[in-house]
């Protein structure tokens, strides 16, 4: 399937790394499960909807609409969000928000090197790495693939054969039920 975006969006340049976590967590605006060695490491082993509520929390502190609702939070004995009652996502708000695959496979697609510029199981030695020490892109991103797991905001979904414009991923789960990472 052939994606077609006709609008303006923005991609941090890099994952986003324990102390980006930990700021908003010291300000009680998501819970604190992170056990980072180094605030320069990448966040790992969340959820979905940490990530979710990551983002919330991260358009609240800097005064924007929030890109996801929901009516009650769950969280599992780690303390990670399991579930959210009522979710939606609002891909018109000006927030914080995942990427869709659609916008990350268009920025990863943009002079990136994964054999070159990349933390994978031939250099990482199978532990996270501190953000952006194997290089960056031509644009500037780094750690696009690699290091740690993505999350994007879309279902794994059927591709079709045709051309789509502003795909936000599949409208729910189907039979899939997972999440794109």
């Amino acid at each position: 399937m052939k994606v077609h975006l006709d609008y303006e969006f923005y991609l941090d340049v890099h994952e986003v790394t324990c102390g980006n976590y930990r700021v908003l967590a010291k300000k009680g605006k998501v819970k604190d499960f992170s056990e980072c060695a180094n605030d320069e490491l990448p966040l790992a082993n969340v959820t979905y909807f940490d990530a979710v509520l990551y983002a919330n929390a991260k358009s609240v502190e800097l005064n924007h609409d929030t890109a996801y609702t929901y009516s009650k939070a769950t969280y599992d004995s780690e303390g990670h969000c399991s579930n959210l009652e009522g979710f939606a996502f609002h891909p018109d708000a000006d927030a914080f928000r995942l990427p869709t695959e659609a916008e990350w496979v268009l920025a990863a697609s943009q002079g990136w090197n994964p054999k070159e510029k990349s933390w994978n199981s031939d250099n990482s030695e199978f532990h996270a790495h501190p953000v952006c020490t194997a290089g960056k892109d031509s644009l500037g991103f780094c750690d696009l693939a690699g290091n740690v797991k993505e999350w994007v905001n879309d279902w794994a979904g059927t591709f079709r054969d045709t051309t789509v414009t502003n795909y936000v991923g599949a409208p729910d789960g189907g039979a899939v039920g997972e999440r794109t990472t």
